[in-house]
């Protein structure tokens, strides 16, 4: 509740300031130039203020935020600049004013919202790049637990292989490779329960199983790749 507080407080030091400025100086009998380059700075300070709303607050996705920053502290500072200027100089005709300050506005506006997109698009990715990381190690640590519940030594060596198979396979995805890797953790969690109930003659072919369904999800995935 502080912290907001104070947030408020210091967004509201330039609109004080400036709104002083602009009224002591020059009054409130202002030409129609004077008025509409007002607008367009305040309507670029709130742009400024309301980019947050369209950053992302996950942890390790601060660049991406930190673009969308940059984009609106520039048009900003710009906007400030050119409607000084034009509050300063005060032209007769309101059509350079609006049309410089509105074109400014679009541009902002279309890379602004661009960006947003970008971000979108980079964040699913992200995403998509953790769960793909969570399901391969996930299956790779399930094999992991089950070879240290393994008597036989040849057994434990074969679910050894696999294990690091997995570690080595590639973490990307793909939806052509989803029958292939549904059949991969229907075979490792059939794996770790015939472990689990001590039956050797079915951890042996829990085992082949596994190994045939690594392989498979992984030429499923370098087919899918290609495709691409």
């Amino acid at each position: 509740m502080k912290e907001n507080s104070f947030k408020i407080i210091i967004a509201l030091i330039f609109l004080i300031a400036f709104n002083a400025l602009f009224f002591i100086l020059g009054g409130t009998e202002r030409t129609q130039t004077e008025w509409i380059s007002y607008g367009f700075i305040h309507a670029a300070y709130l742009l400024l203020l309301m980019t947050p709303l369209f950053c992302n607050a996950d942890r390790g996705q601060t660049v991406l935020s930190a673009t969308l920053y940059l984009h609106a502290l520039m048009y900003f500072f710009l906007e400030l600049i050119v409607g000084i200027g034009f509050i300063w100089y005060n032209p007769p005709s309101i059509t350079w004013p609006a049309i410089i300050q509105g074109g400014m506005l679009v541009i902002f506006l279309v890379i602004h919202l661009m960006s947003v997109l970008a971000n979108d698009a980079t964040k699913a990715s992200l995403s998509k790049q953790r769960k793909e990381r969570i399901y391969i190690r996930s299956l790779a640590e399930d094999l992991h637990e089950a070879m240290h519940k393994v008597t036989d030594p040849d057994l434990r060596s074969q679910i050894a292989d696999c294990y690091e198979t997995m570690n080595r396979s590639t973490l990307e995805s793909f939806p052509e490779a989803e029958d292939a890797e549904m059949a991969l953790e229907d075979a490792v969690t059939n794996l770790c329960t015939c472990i689990e109930q001590g039956d050797e003659t079915r951890v042996k072919q829990s085992i082949t199983s596994v190994q045939t369904a690594i392989k498979k999800r992984n030429r499923a995935i370098k087919m899918a790749r290609h495709s691409y």
